[in-house]
């Protein structure tokens, strides 16, 4: 019995020895099992078990990555900004952006600002009657306030600030523009030779040395201002501090020390918080160090106060656009940095699927073999037939000839498509690239230039 069966498997092993896996069946959607032409399963070793498998697990992967990649793209197309001008639409529509009229960039957030003198304090009168009896050929003397009242230190001075004590290293702007807007004096030079003559008779007169300030803010010397400034609040009663603080609060912030010109100002409207001037002043140095909240506040209290005060109402309106430009232009920055993050990835796993499905069609037989193979299907399924068709091909006789004619659906698999997906895939990621290095910049620039101010 034993002997038998070993001469049935000796027989059995010759009748398959030459049998080769030549086609790939497949379940179709009409429940039909019919052979796939172009298998990824016939494979250059169709004896090779592990290389099948292999081969498996590998067209797992790539439909896998092809999903994933497909799932991927829709979401990046989803989620692209198509925004091309954003900070031109919010100018256009935005309700505040068109009260203000014009960016707040156009504004000049360093104009001088000064709080009068109380009227019955003034000396302009007196300035015009001496000066009418002065010989105007003489040469004019500068109010130097250092030589005219000695001050090594005052409690109500600001000595606390590095810019009062370093005030020799201070370099500001001159204030041409604030001539007309304290004295009525046309020449400046007589202006000055009159201060400096009426504090030769009041040496402890804070009006005179608050003058005597315009004067070197006029000239833009900053250092010469602030010692005029420190006599002016040591000698100046607290109710009339404020006018000697505006004052010192523009000599820092054109002199680029907002920060502490904010401490001062802020000193200036906690003894005068109904001044107008006092809060639209603080609002400008607030606005140069982007502080854009406490700004805005600072100009609606200006205009709470003066509701005329129309340049205040226009600033508050140019704060508040900036701010909503600048939180927009960051966050299409950040979701264009996102984009960007996801297209690498994407181009990532895309040229890794590329690899895969390269693998996949090297491990296959060649062309021709699957067309042998199929040939050879085709003919034995011809000839079992009673038709003469097979799956795809029929025999007919044409000519005293026997024809045999094949519809082949070849479905192949090529990195053609893959190529033109990642070409598209490498344009919109430089695209993007581009956009957000632009978008950037212009934050980066208007976060340096907001450093520049405060240095």
């Amino acid at each position: 019995m034993a002997v038998n069966m070993s001469r049935w498997f000796i027989c059995l092993l010759l009748i398959f020895k030459e049998c080769r896996a030549s086609t790939h069946w497949v379940v179709t959607e009409d429940g039909k099992i019919q052979p796939q032409l172009d298998s990824t399963f016939s494979l250059k070793r169709p004896y090779d078990l592990l290389a099948l498998m292999e081969q498996e697990k590998r067209a797992i992967e790539v439909e896998e990555l092809k999903q994933k990649l497909i799932i991927q793209k829709e979401e990046i197309d989803r989620r692209e900004d198509k925004e091309t001008n954003l900070e031109g639409k919010i100018y256009a529509t935005d309700e505040d952006c068109v009260a203000a009229e014009k960016p707040l960039t156009d504004f000049d957030l360093y104009a001088s600002t000064v709080v009068p003198f109380p009227p019955y304090k003034q000396f302009g009168d007196e300035f015009t009657e001496y000066a009418e009896t002065m010989d105007l050929d003489i040469i004019f003397k500068k109010p130097n306030c250092s030589e005219i009242a000695d001050l090594d230190f005052s409690m109500h001075a600001f000595e606390h600030l590095s810019s009062v004590r370093d005030r020799q290293n201070l370099t500001m702007t001159a204030e041409i523009g604030l001539h007309h807007a304290v004295t009525t004096v046309e020449n400046i030079q007589l202006y000055g030779h009159l201060v400096y003559e009426f504090l030769q008779k009041n040496k402890t007169s804070w009006i005179l040395f608050d003058m005597a300030a315009y004067y070197w803010r006029i000239h833009g010397d900053a250092a010469a201002a602030i010692e005029c400034t420190r006599r002016a609040l040591h000698f100046s009663p607290r109710e009339f501090k404020d006018v000697t603080l505006i004052n010192l609060g523009n000599i820092l912030h054109l002199s680029h020390m907002s920060e502490e010109a904010a401490i001062v100002v802020h000193a200036a409207v906690d003894i005068a918080p109904n001044n107008a001037i006092c809060h639209f002043t603080l609002g400008n140095i607030y606005a140069v160090l982007a502080d854009y909240n406490k700004s805005a506040i600072c100009f609606e209290n200006a205009v709470k106060i003066q509701p005329d005060f129309t340049n205040a109402a226009q600033r508050y309106h140019a704060v508040m656009c900036h701010s909503k430009l600048e939180k927009a232009l960051e966050a299409q920055h950040i979701s264009l940095q996102r984009t960007l993050t996801e297209l690498r990835e994407y181009q990532k796993q895309h040229e890794n699927w590329v690899r895969q499905s390269e693998k996949l069609i090297s491990e296959q037989a060649p062309p021709e073999v699957k067309l042998e193979q199929r040939l050879e299907y085709e003919e034995q399924k011809i000839r079992e037939s009673l038709d003469g068709r097979g799956q795809d091909c029929f025999q007919f006789e044409q000519n005293g000839h026997m024809v045999l004619s094949c519809n082949m659906r070849r479905e192949t698999y090529t990195s053609a498509q893959s190529q033109v997906d990642l070409s598209l895939n490498l344009q919109l990621l430089q695209a993007v690239e581009s956009k957000a290095g632009k978008l950037g910049q212009k934050v980066i620039n208007a976060k340096t230039s907001e450093q520049c101010h405060r240095t």
